[in-house]
């Protein structure tokens, strides 16, 4: 359909109707369960390497890693540590955590009990593969903007069958730059080819997504699965002209009168 007879999306207040010509998903939790799939495998991973740590922080040793109290994720994010730094950061804070000794395991160790387990519990939303079918069926097109690495990121949409689904995948290595960086967003509707006007984004964490994109020019919808959300921020984020919803039923394009919000 071409963008001038596309129908309208309704992304923000109930009397603005825009056309959206793109969209860029956030992956992690948004189109896949990685944080699962991260509790389980990183208390997979700290039982193998640590085994005689207290069995109640062993149990919750992947939220744990996957929290990253130590921040070492936004400081790749931030260009400030390359993937691997920041993994064996996250590696040895986990082990020190345990009361390891030694809390610098070798990545390769980890990695090795960590992998299986992470690919093994990996899964799409089951609102995801609907949503990207009907976009491409309606013209849109569709790119993945994540803050994870370019390896890393090719291999979970391998294991959750989202490889090509999409046009355009941007990382935060491939960039050199992460979100909430504008120059992430822009960088990505230029090689999907969209104005950053007419491109929504679609994310779960509110700093890196929906203020990070609404902040680069792009419309923005966060995603709050599970729908706890205080109601003041809820009113906030709102008011700034993010769409805030539950599930990714609510995407869809030639739906006149639709509202995400």
């Amino acid at each position: 359909m071409p963008p001038s007879d596309r129908l309208p999306y309704a992304v923000a207040h109930p009397a603005e109707d825009v056309l959206i010509d793109g969209v860029l998903f956030d992956l992690d939790d948004t189109l896949i369960d990685t944080a699962a799939a991260m509790h389980l495998a990183g208390a997979a991973a700290a039982a193998v390497l640590w085994p005689d740590a207290d069995p109640q922080r062993l149990a919750i040793a992947g939220v744990r890693f996957r929290s990253d109290p130590g921040g070492f994720f936004g400081a790749y994010t931030r260009g400030e540590l390359t993937f691997a730094a920041m993994r064996a950061a996250r590696i040895a804070d986990l082990g020190a955590w345990l009361g390891a000794a030694d809390g610098q395991v070798a990545r390769a160790a980890f990695d090795a009990a960590y992998e299986p387990a992470f690919v093994a519990a990996l899964q799409t939303f089951k609102d995801a593969p609907a949503c990207l079918t009907a976009l491409q069926d309606n013209g849109i097109r569709i790119g993945l903007l994540t803050n994870s690495g370019a390896d890393y990121t090719a291999a979970k949409l391998r294991h959750t069958s989202l490889a090509g689904v999409t046009d355009v995948v941007c990382t935060r290595d491939t960039l050199g730059f992460g979100k909430p960086d504008a120059r992430a967003f822009h960088e990505a509707c230029r090689q999907l080819g969209t104005d950053p006007a007419r491109t929504l984004h679609i994310g779960d964490e509110l700093h890196a997504d929906p203020l990070g994109a609404v902040g680069a020019g792009l419309r923005a919808a966060w995603l709050v699965r599970d729908g706890a959300l205080d109601e003041s921020v809820r009113a906030e984020v709102t008011r700034r002209g993010i769409a805030v919803i539950d599930t990714l039923e609510v995407v869809r394009p030639g739906r006149l009168g639709m509202r995400l919000s």
